[in-house]
């Protein structure tokens, strides 16, 4: 036995991963690339990394830890964390309705908050509105002009048009960019030097846009999670549950900021990070209680009906 496995097992003689070694988890992502998966794969525990490996398609170009992949949805954690700092420097609140930033929306869509927003409890009907739109107030006149599902307020309904809304809000309210307030407040100081912005249409800020590298993403989550370069109020807030979502026994699931948050018996049992970007790029950052870190990105789309990133990670570590 190697000198760093012996130590993994005297510091975490109870590590929850299902394998307690290194090779066991590389080999479990081993049986996943032979069917079909690419992609880097980053598990932790606490502040030890215990794998971190790129797993290059058999065909095609290869993969590195330096591999950016389009992180989709996984963009939402950062615009939510955006607003949240927007309100700890009194810029917003979530009980703003939307007509103090868009003073031309139309009825009944001028009583949608931030919060609103925030929750996907909007009710706004359609999803990426703002899609090959360049002009901010042309993305936000083009998202309120759907027609309303529900009242807003009063059902849960994933859009990215919530959060492209929120984007747009973030630049009214700090008078930057969104690209640039997220780098500012965020990338900078935690140290995402691999991290960057693509598209340049309101289809690609603030629900989806950013491009990044597994290690970048275990930078952003240790931060939420240890309240570094990140304010520790707001790191609470952002592991948080906001809305509820569904029952999966023995599981009630959330929606945070951004995130899925996992209830277990009253308490967080995890949060979860998950996108799917174009060419086939999906990703996954689970955060469990117990100080466990799983990050999957991968190029090679989806197995089973989930996300390559998804399934890889399920497969690492069982939520149970």
């Amino acid at each position: 036995m190697n000198i760093r496995l012996l130590l993994l097992l005297l510091l975490f003689p109870g590590l929850r991963m299902g394998a307690q070694t290194a090779e066991r988890l590389d080999a479990i992502v081993r049986a996943q690339a032979d069917s079909g998966f690419a992609g880097v794969v980053l598990v932790a525990r606490d502040t030890l990394v215990v794998l971190e490996k790129a797993y290059s398609p058999r065909r095609g170009k290869p993969i590195s830890l330096s591999t950016q992949f389009n992180i989709g949805s996984m963009t939402k954690g950062f615009t939510a964390a955006a607003i949240l700092r927007l309100r700890s420097q009194h810029r917003l609140s979530f009980s703003d309705p939307v007509s103090r930033f868009f003073p031309y929306g139309p009825e009944p869509k001028r009583g949608i908050t931030v919060f609103h927003l925030l929750t996907h409890t909007s009710g706004l009907r359609g999803h990426s509105a703002g899609t090959g739109i360049m002009r901010r107030d042309g993305a936000a006149n083009a998202i309120l002009s759907l027609p309303l599902e529900y009242p807003p307020g009063t059902h849960y309904m994933y859009s990215d048009d919530d959060y492209q809304l929120l984007a747009a809000i973030t630049e009214i309210a700090s008078g930057l960019s969104w690209e640039d307030f997220i780098k500012q407040e965020f990338l900078v100081p935690t140290r995402m030097v691999s991290t960057g912005f693509q598209g340049g249409d309101w289809g690609h800020k603030g629900a989806n846009g950013m491009r990044s590298t597994a290690r970048d993403i275990y930078r952003w989550v240790s931060a939420i999670r240890d309240a570094r370069g990140i304010g520790r109020a707001e790191s609470i807030e952002l592991e948080s549950p906001l809305v509820h979502v569904r029952s999966e026994p023995p599981f009630e699931i959330h929606y945070g900021y951004g995130s899925r948050v996992y209830v277990r018996d009253g308490r967080v049992a995890e949060w979860t990070y998950t996108g799917s970007g174009d060419a086939g790029n999906t990703g996954i950052a689970r955060v469990l209680s117990d100080g466990t870190v799983v990050i999957v990105l991968s190029n090679s789309g989806h197995h089973r009906q989930t996300t390559w990133a998804s399934y890889v990670a399920q497969r690492l570590v069982t939520r149970r």
